[in-house]
Parts: C-alpha cells; structure tokens; sequence
C-alpha cells in the first residue's frame, strides 16, 4: 500500500500546483499577486479582522500580513487609518476597487472550480469530499503528534 499512497500524495501536490497557476493565470490582470489577493478575499469575508487575526487565520507571521496590507493600500485595494485611542492599530478597510476585484474574484474561482469537476457526479463529489476529510483528520492528528513530541 505504501506506494499507492505516494502516488496520491502526488497527485495531490500535482493537483494544488495546477489549482495555484488557475488562480494565478485567472487573477494576473488584477494586478495583485496570490497571497495579497488571498488576503483581500480574507478581509471581504471577515472586515472586522484585526492584522493578528488575519495572520492567524493565514498562518503567516503578522510581518508577512503587514507587508502585503502595505502592498495593497499602495495599489487602492485597501485602507488604514489608525485607531483614535491607539496608534498602534490599523483598522483595515476594503476600498470601492478592492470590492471589485473581490467581486470578480468570486465568479473566477466557481469557474476555476467548475472547470477542475467537469464529469463529477454529485455522488462522486460527496466520496471525494468524504475522503479528503479523512486525509484531513488524519493529518491534523499526525501533526498534533508532532508538536507533542517537541514539548
């Protein structure tokens, strides 16, 4: 079984890889690059979100958000303005161009994944589903593991 489970495991990196350059391909006239472009959807889903929230929610250091909020504030997508009580927040705020971009963004994505499950039944798609969740589960406690054995 072991080298079946390497050829999955292939196929899921080929898989995410080919899913990336879609993305990449779809969103290259916007003028924001993928993890900026991640962050402007993250911030469209969730506006209140403080710059530590979204680095949590990202799983990237809160230095890697502040580069790429700085990023997007210099091309229009979004705004700052310091807290009035606290100098040290930023409320972060999606602009006019930012909602267009996100706007866009959403009907590129369902066709992006229309195109990745052309001749996918609905019962094929709940296994599937199914099956990644396992792989899912699996993988979160392996790593839990991990992270115990460190401590």
């Amino acid at each position: 079984m072991g080298e079946k489970q390497h050829q999955i495991v292939n196929l899921f990196r080929v898989a995410d890889r080919i899913l990336k350059r879609s993305i990449d391909k779809k969103v290259e006239g916007t003028g924001v690059y993928r993890s900026q472009h991640r962050l402007l959807m993250l911030l469209g889903k969730f506006p209140e979100c403080s710059q530590t929230e979204i680095a949590e929610k990202m799983e990237v250091s809160p230095a890697a958000v502040a580069v790429s909020l700085k990023k997007l504030e210099k091309s229009g997508y979004v705004s700052r303005q310091c807290n009035e009580n606290d100098n040290r927040v930023n409320h972060v705020a999606v602009t006019e161009k930012g909602w267009k971009t996100i706007k866009a963004s959403i009907n590129d994505f369902i066709e992006i994944e229309n195109a990745f499950f052309v001749g996918f039944s609905e019962e094929e798609m709940e296994q599937l589903e199914e099956y990644l969740r396992r792989i899912i589960k699996n993988g979160d406690i392996y790593y839990q593991s991990l992270l115990k054995q460190e401590n």
